[in-house]
């Protein structure tokens, strides 16, 4: 039987798990699906109202008031979620002393290996590019939240409070406001079916399902080929990490 190190059966190795997420992780995504889901579900009948489908949901939640109550419900959990975040990062790396998680943040790497990998899904490439704890399309879902935020929770608190907003602003910004909100959760919507959930779910890599981020753990041989450069570092294989910080918060 193959063995790995002359320790252990190869197959055995390959079903250990590696820690990715640690337990905050978790709860913060777990919190972020549900709002979000909450979000769209109360908010796609309110911007087409009109349609027969909005209709007949909004009947079943008893009314567009109940879907609208819902809706604000549902935003100031999303706020909450991002302020748990927010204070997570800082009480890890200001009070646990944990390395900032520099590995996040974009670096002329990923736009490099972006063009390399667009080159291996059209043939121009035989190897996909090696990655470190994250790829481009993690650090985009990341970050899209930061500069979503902010325009569709402005916008948002806008319409919520309209004549509060009106009393310091000109009333333009409601009409405003509206679009912004809205094309702002259409741009999130379709970004998030579209790729976030097919590259993490649909893949033919992780198909039919993807249970790290609920689990906070990862096969190590799948480790092993999505976050090369890390798990070469983890393991001592020999293999450099192609971004400067080597610590992560977990």
């Amino acid at each position: 039987m193959a063995t790995v190190a002359g320790t252990m059966p190869l197959a055995q190795a390959r079903e250990e798990q590696i820690r990715r997420f640690d337990t905050h992780q978790i709860i913060q995504h777990a919190g972020l699906m549900v709002t979000f889901i909450l979000l769209v579900l109360s908010g796609m009948p309110l911007k087409f109202s009109e349609a027969g489908v909005s209709q007949w949901w909004a009947a079943v939640w008893g009314g567009i008031d109940n879907l609208r109550l819902l809706h604000r419900v549902a935003a100031w959990g999303i706020v909450v979620v991002c302020l748990y975040h927010l204070v997570y990062i800082w009480y890890t790396t200001a009070v646990l002393k944990r390395p900032f998680p520099y590995k996040m943040i974009p670096s002329l790497q990923d736009f490099i290996k972006f063009f390399q990998e667009m080159a291996y899904f059209l043939g121009l490439r035989r190897e996909e590019p090696e990655w470190d704890r994250f790829n481009w399309r993690e650090k985009f879902d990341y970050w899209a939240i930061f500069w979503g935020m902010p325009v569709i929770g402005i916008s948002g608190f806008i319409m919520m409070f309209p004549v509060q907003a009106t009393n310091f602003l000109p009333g333009w910004v409601l009409p405003t406001a509206l679009v912004a909100h809205s094309d702002e959760a259409m741009l999130a919507l379709t970004w998030i079916f579209v790729v976030h959930i097919f590259f993490n779910h649909f893949s033919p890599r992780v198909f039919p399902f993807n249970k790290s981020i609920f689990t906070g753990k990862v096969p190590r041989e799948r480790y092993r080929r999505e976050h090369a450069l890390e798990y070469a570092a983890m393991t001592g294989e020999g293999k450099e990490s192609d971004e400067t910080d080597t610590g992560n918060i977990r």
